[in-house]
């Protein structure tokens, strides 16, 4: 059986090709014959209809399942993924610039010493539990409390950090 799209392309033009010399002897006919058409194309097409829906089905599932979904934690719709590596939670560094405002820089990262570092088993670059506290206590200390970064460190304190440890699966590692 040829493709779906050749298929539905040679269903289209015999439809054009049947109605446009009817037009002329069924003017107002015309919408009947194109109903009559479509119902026709509905059922020659039924079961191309229901493979794209379970393919459709087939995909939303595969997306489920891919290596970062349901790995991550949402914190006021950005994504923050935790890894949980031999026990020490590492925040991943692009997720936490997402959040804090301004940029950290390379300065603080140095500062960090080896809370900030390569995640260990990925290629992603992130700060240890411990490392990310800090840097947000010495940035609420210099700048003032910001209460976007409170909410943040309640928010990784009392929900993030401890499900991770309570349910390792959680972890994007």
């Amino acid at each position: 059986m040829p493709h779906l799209s050749i298929r539905f392309v040679c269903y289209l033009t015999l439809g054009w090709l049947i109605a446009m010399p009817l037009s002329g002897f069924f003017g107002a006919m015309l919408p009947l014959i194109l109903i009559f058409w479509c119902v026709g194309g509905c059922m020659h097409f039924a079961a191309d209809i229901i493979n794209i829906a379970s393919a459709i089905r087939r995909a939303a599932r595969r997306s489920a399942s891919e290596k970062w979904n349901g790995r991550y934690y949402a914190y006021y719709g950005a994504q923050i993924r935790l890894c949980l590596v031999d026990g020490m939670v590492w925040i991943v560094e692009k997720d936490v610039r997402a959040i804090i405002s301004p940029a950290v820089s390379e300065r603080e990262q140095r500062l960090l010493g080896a809370d900030y570092a390569a995640i260990p088993g990925t290629a992603l670059y992130g700060y240890s539990e411990q490392g990310l506290l800090r840097l947000i206590k010495v940035r609420l200390m210099r700048r003032g409390g910001e209460a976007d970064m409170k909410k943040f460190i309640v928010w990784l304190q009392n929900e993030a950090l401890p499900n991770v440890k309570r349910v390792p699966t959680s972890s994007a590692i």
